[in-house]
């Protein structure tokens, strides 16, 4: 018997609300509590892997800043490559900075620099270089003016290309124009049949701050990868299209020529017309076949 799951809702607006009302802010961060509103923060935003924000200020001054906001996308021809957008505070040196310079290194950091971590995140005065205080090796970029750190697994280098307004935040957009990686992982990585990357090299997640002072909890990513179906879509590539997923189930065993022949119609059938009232049947028909199908053992 399948077990049954309940929700509990939770109205984000009103919370926030009374967040904002009552100055419930440590530095602009929303940090909800269970012992205030029964609910956590960390059920909207899950732990992402923490990293540090390369700038230079007017001056050339270097500020590094620990962020665990933002991810990376890619984008496809005519202008393909891999993009960055992250969230910084308006009261923070490195929003002033990507303002003035438009540019900036994304290093990735493993588990061994925690104590770096958090030195960097100090209210250390504005021109000091946190890589000089935290003891770390900062080595010339090629494409950008911001220094990599060379004890970090991957340093990106992006250049920024737009930026948006949030509640006294930026959120910033930048192309991957470059990246170094610490040779020792890339090697490892190598060896490893399912080349995890990044997810490999032992960073850190952000996952709370807790306790009477208060102070960052990590995690660390566990290796315990699990692998998607081989026997299930298409075979040749990793998504392929509604088609050639279908021609390899067919060539699989998992549908029939007739199948295959009828799902094709249904497909182009509810392609033109996409309306759940007034093609009801055609949808709820591609529906039932597709849910059989995707379940059907071979």
């Amino acid at each position: 018997m399948e077990k049954s799951f309940t929700q509990k809702y939770f109205d984000v607006t009103a919370i926030y609300q009374d967040i904002e009302a009552n100055d419930k802010f440590d530095m602009g961060d929303i940090l909800t509590k269970y012992e205030d509103y029964g609910f956590s923060h960390r059920w909207i935003q899950p732990p992402v892997a923490c990293y540090w924000v390369h700038t230079l200020d007017e001056h050339g001054n270097v500020n590094v800043a620990p962020i665990s906001m933002g991810t990376a996308m890619w984008g496809e021809p005519s202008d393909c490559g891999w993009y960055y957008c992250f969230d910084v505070h308006n009261r923070r040196q490195t929003r002033r900075n990507l303002m003035l310079n438009r540019e900036c290194v994304i290093s990735y950091y493993p588990s061994n620099l925690m104590q770096e971590s958090h030195i960097s995140g100090m209210p250390i005065p504005k021109g000091i270089s946190e890589i000089d205080v935290c003891r770390l090796t900062a080595f010339p970029s090629t494409k950008v003016a911001p220094p990599g750190i060379k004890e970090c697994a991957s340093n990106v280098e992006v250049k920024i290309l737009d930026m948006y307004p949030l509640s006294n935040n930026t959120l910033f957009i930048g192309k991957v124009v470059g990246c170094s990686v610490r040779e020792d992982l890339l090697e490892a990585d190598m060896k490893i049949p399912d080349e995890p990357g990044l997810a490999g090299a032992d960073l850190l997640y952000e996952c709370s701050i807790t306790g009477e002072t208060p102070r960052l909890n990590y995690g660390r990513l566990s290796m315990n990868r699990l692998r998607c179906d081989e026997s299930l879509g298409d075979d040749r590539r990793w998504i392929g299209n509604f088609m050639t997923w279908m021609d390899a189930e067919e060539r699989r065993g998992r549908i029939n020529e007739e199948e295959h022949a009828r799902l094709l119609t249904l497909n182009t059938l509810w392609c033109e017309n996409p309306d759940p009232l007034k093609n009801g049947a055609v949808k709820k028909e591609l529906t039932d076949l597709l849910r059989e199908i995707c379940w059907r053992k071979i």
